[in-house]
């Protein structure tokens, strides 16, 4: 289960990293989503990509720290059922499913490492 959780720790590290990256490099793509689909400013893309990056690269860090990796998986948590509120209110349709997919993800790992941080704590 150990090589299980971190094989998908480092994906969604990479994925996340990479969101951010492209958040942050003002890709007009993703301009054009936030400010005209979605209706957000381009300083609010700005904010979601950092703390894309931040919380991507938390959870690469959290490979050493386990509670990093909590904290980080915990903020990712969140931005994903905010994408997901996003997605829903915007009427995207099937667009609304990768976030979804993504917070179950973060919440089935959150999930599997408190419970093996609970168990190191009482042996």
């Amino acid at each position: 289960m150990t090589w299980t959780t971190r094989i998908i720790q480092i994906l969604l590290a990479a994925a996340f990293v990479m969101f951010g990256i492209l958040k942050l490099s003002t890709h007009e793509l993703q301009m054009e989503v936030f400010t005209s689909t979605y209706g957000y400013s381009v300083g609010f893309m700005y904010i979601v990509g950092a703390v894309e990056l931040v919380a991507g690269i938390g959870l690469i860090i959290g490979l050493w720290h386990p509670r990093i990796t909590l904290l980080s998986a915990g903020v990712i948590a969140m931005i994903m059922a905010s994408a997901m509120l996003t997605h829903i209110r915007s009427h995207d349709g099937m667009r609304s499913s990768v976030p979804l997919l993504i917070f179950l993800a973060m919440a089935i790992f959150l999930v599997i490492r408190s419970s093996r941080g609970q168990e190191r704590a009482r042996a």
